[in-house]
């Protein structure tokens, strides 16, 4: 079976190295060693046996494959699963299996380059699977089924001539999400207050996270998490070096770059995308950021 997305349109001949399907079973090609897997179990349970590993998956969660791994599983619970197979050059053309497997890109930290990497190092870095299967909110879940929703109508519809950069954005958008509210934010275990404020920070990150595309001002943080403007940005002060709005500034022209550096979807659907509703406002304050309008950006 091809992992892969064929256009039906007449006289392309295009191919996008995505793939997705829903399930209530575990299919074979869960295995396939030319794709890693971004699993989403929306309902039930499962043992899965990787050989070094046995662990139980419980819904709401992801599993995140790499080509590597050979599974076998047992059904605990009816499942409905999503899974997005994509390979990672997708991503950027230069995520070969080969290169990735050698190293290349550890060593590219702070290079544009980089940032696309970490999209894809939990499937990399993380060696066993249980560091790679990872509960979620059911705020959280919605997000991701949202995320492999659009990807999915883009591939299966297929409705103008963007929809390959498009169903790569939202594959982008998903991994995004999944690395900055679900990776690098871990919990922590002690009671301690300096604990307990940055589980409130946590929280609030991955709301943002949730939300990047809505309106969201002070007061829907502070109605959101019950506690004043200042606390808010104590909060973020102290944990980010930052305002909670200049954070929120920061994940939106972040997942911004990645748009407009990896796709050719429009620059108002971008403006969109991260929470603009006023593309001409959106350029003011990303060429206040960055140096230079989102044009310029993406065609230097």
């Amino acid at each position: 079976m091809r992992l892969c997305t064929e256009c039906h349109w007449d006289g392309w001949d295009r191919i996008v190295d995505i793939y997705a399907e829903r399930t209530t079973t575990v299919p074979d090609h869960i295995n396939a060693d030319d794709r890693f897997k971004l699993v989403i179990v929306e309902k039930g349970a499962m043992h899965i046996d990787c050989g070094k590993e046995k662990i139980d998956v419980k819904s709401p969660s992801i599993i995140l494959l790499s080509h590597k791994d050979k599974i076998k599983v047992k059904i605990l619970k009816p499942v409905k699963l999503q899974i997005l197979y994509f390979d990672p050059s997708v991503i950027r053309e230069e995520f070969t299996y080969d290169r990735i497997r050698a190293g290349e890109f550890e060593e590219c930290v702070g290079q544009v380059i980089y940032q696309d990497y970490v999209l894809i190092t939990p499937f990399v870095w993380f060696k066993d699977l249980k560091d790679r299967t990872i509960e979620v909110s059911l705020n959280a879940m919605e997000k991701i089924r949202g995320l492999f929703t659009s990807a999915e109508c883009e591939l299966a519809g297929q409705k103008d001539g963007f929809w390959p950069c498009r169903s790569r954005s939202y594959l982008m958008e998903l991994l995004y999400f999944i690395v900055y509210t679900h990776i690098h934010i871990e919990p922590e275990e002690d009671v301690s207050r300096d604990a307990l404020e940055r589980k409130e920070f946590n929280a609030i990150c991955e709301y943002l996270n949730e939300h990047i595309a809505d309106k969201i001002t002070v007061s829907t943080i502070t109605s959101e998490f019950l506690m004043n403007r200042n606390k808010l940005n104590d909060l973020f002060m102290e944990n980010a070096s930052m305002t909670c709005m200049d954070y929120l500034l920061n994940l939106r022209i972040d997942l911004a770059r990645i748009f407009l550096t990896k796709t050719e979807i429009p620059i108002g659907e971008v403006s969109a995308r991260v929470g603009f509703s006023d593309p001409d406002y959106f350029t003011k304050v990303f060429k206040k950021k960055t140096g230079v309008t989102p044009t310029k950006f993406r065609y230097p």
